[in-house]
């Protein structure tokens, strides 16, 4: 399902993106980063992939503080 800019779930579509792009700049495959926050790597790759549309602020602090980047990275849109 394609999510358009104007849809208030395109918020999920940015951070999931920018949660790819931080792991992989930190060369972390989604089991190592699942690894690293305590959760299930399907949910890594599901928030990256935008066919899962909802967590927690709690969920994005873990891994800002696990790959030590400002919570700001997750909301960038390019």
């Amino acid at each position: 399902m394609e999510i358009k800019k104007d849809d208030n779930k395109y918020i999920y579509v940015i951070v999931g993106k920018n949660i790819r792009r931080l792991r992989k700049n930190h060369n972390l495959t989604q089991v190592q980063l699942a690894d690293l926050i305590g959760y299930n790597e399907g949910t890594i790759a599901n928030i990256e992939n935008s066919s899962y549309q909802t967590f927690s602020l709690e969920f994005l602090y873990i891994i800002s503080k696990k790959i030590n980047e400002p919570m700001s990275e997750f909301f960038i849109e390019e």
